[in-house]
């Protein structure tokens, strides 16, 4: 069978066998298994909050395997519950529900994980907030790209840096 993303169906039931609860993957049909694989897949790859290499390293395909699986599980067992929720948050619903759940207003546009994937997927987070370097003026009578750590210390006594 071939890949799905970065797990094959027969790879993704040999995880499942050795998972608590996970044991009813075995009375998934072949085509809903490959449907979540694949959905699974597709949701992290195409988040915009991770940045996904193109060729991943043999370690890094393992991981987000690890990942895909996890997601495709969470997704088997919890996206009713998912769909209703996206719905009322879709429509800028806040609080909802006899218990009264709300919702955090800066997660509405996120999409859910199972807490083990999003451990695993942290290293491919892309940062929002930009990063700058700026070049500015110094007192050492050195450059900024000298290395500084073979410096005469007399240098430092007599006030230079």
């Amino acid at each position: 069978m071939p890949d799905i993303g970065w797990v094959s169906i027969a790879n993704a039931v040999t995880f499942f066998a050795t998972r608590y609860g996970a044991s009813a993957w075995a009375g998934i049909s072949g085509a809903d298994q490959t449907s979540l694989l694949t959905t699974a897949w597709n949701r992290i790859l195409y988040d915009p909050q991770w940045v996904i290499p193109a060729t991943p390293s043999a370690d890094e395909k393992a991981k987000l395997a690890y990942a895909q699986e996890l997601t495709a599980w969470y997704m088997y067992t919890h996206i009713e519950d998912e769909d209703r929720r996206k719905g009322l948050q879709a429509q800028a619903v806040v609080s909802a529900g006899i218990v009264q759940e709300s919702y955090d207003k800066e997660k509405l546009d996120k999409v859910p994980y199972p807490p083990e994937a999003l451990i695993i997927l942290e290293k491919y987070f892309k940062s929002k907030k930009p990063f700058y370097v700026a070049d500015i003026d110094r007192r050492e009578p050195v450059g900024s790209d000298q290395d500084t750590t073979d410096i005469d210390d007399s240098l430092n006594e007599r006030g230079v840096y």
